[in-house]
């Protein structure tokens, strides 16, 4: 009789563990070491890598914390692959940054968001060469960029919860892609899924911002909520197995954490940081490296991290 129950006991047991696999059981959480901290910033918001020699540039918004003043000393830093500030004012030679945010490049152009209008750099001589005007849509925080393909991009407006659609060429022109994201923030399209995931900061301190994305089909785009409110979502960046990897401000006055959603098992997690970061920003991840550059937008420095 022992036997017979010996054996079922492992039976049962091989099977719950097969149901609990099946259902989605997440892994432990992903194991981070610092590489580096990086100081002597102004507010980092973002973070992105050039196209060539290994280039990594970061928008600054200013020795004060206003992201919405015209106040002309916003920038953007050119470092190398390694963490060293090569250029701290790189961006912009000619022309004027405010309080510049969210980045994307496409060709030879960077485009960076500037409260209320969409600027661009030429890589190669630092000079712009591009200005989209977004003041006729009562925002002053346009956020994030995000490349839909060679002509089009993304932005985020947060203070008025609308996603909006660009395109670059001769005539650049803008038009409404959804609204009614409240405090619409971090943006990356995937092309693969041709979907646009956006985590949104939510209402002011209240820290009620999700995880979402918009689908298209037969050109008509469709938002769907992938979390409940969670938190203060800012940066947002597609990880290998289908994990989509968000940081989360938490409160103004708390260290922030980052976030981990599987897309397949609809679990979340918390990814494990080295140390404490006040106001994680808009980060980039290196996938070839497995690193993640995140800003702490608050301490005027950057986290340079491995994961795993």
């Amino acid at each position: 009789m022992k036997q017979y129950q010996r054996e079922f006991i492992g039976i049962a047991t091989a099977f719950l563990f097969t149901i609990l696999f099946l259902s989605g059981c997440e892994s432990p959480k992903l194991k981070t070491t610092t590489v580096k901290v990086i100081d002597g910033f102004s507010s980092p918001e973002s973070v992105i890598a050039g196209p060539s020699k290994g280039y990594i540039f970061i928008s600054n918004m200013g020795v004060k914390l206003e992201p919405s003043k015209k106040d002309k000393d916003g920038f953007i830093s050119r470092l190398s692959a390694d963490g060293k500030i090569l250029e701290k004012k790189y961006f912009p030679k000619t022309g004027v940054l405010h309080a510049p945010k969210g980045m994307a490049i496409i060709g030879k152009t960077l485009f960076v968001t500037d409260i209320d209008r969409v600027v661009g750099f030429d890589l190669s001589t630092r000079k712009q060469n591009f200005m989209l005007d977004f003041s006729k849509e009562k925002t002053v925080f346009l956020n994030d960029l995000s490349v839909f393909d060679d002509h089009t991009l993304f932005v985020s407006a947060t203070d008025i919860g609308k996603i909006y659609k660009i395109s670059i060429n001769k005539k650049p022109s803008f038009k409404l892609l959804m609204d009614n994201i409240t405090g619409a923030n971090g943006l990356y399209f995937d092309s693969k899924q041709q979907k646009l995931f956006v985590v949104s900061f939510g209402e002011g301190s209240k820290a009620n911002g999700s995880l979402g994305a918009i689908s298209f089909q037969d050109n008509k785009p469709t938002y769907q909520k992938l979390t409940e409110q969670i938190g203060a979502l800012d940066g947002i960046a597609l990880l290998p197995d289908s994990k989509i990897l968000f940081s989360d401000w938490v409160a103004f006055d708390k260290p922030g954490v980052m976030r981990v959603y599987n897309l397949n098992t609809k679990k979340l997690t918390i990814m494990n940081l080295p140390e404490k970061v006040h106001g994680p920003a808009d980060f980039f991840y290196d996938g070839k490296n497995n690193q993640l550059w995140l800003p702490k937008m608050l301490e005027g420095k950057v986290l340079l991290v491995k994961i795993g």
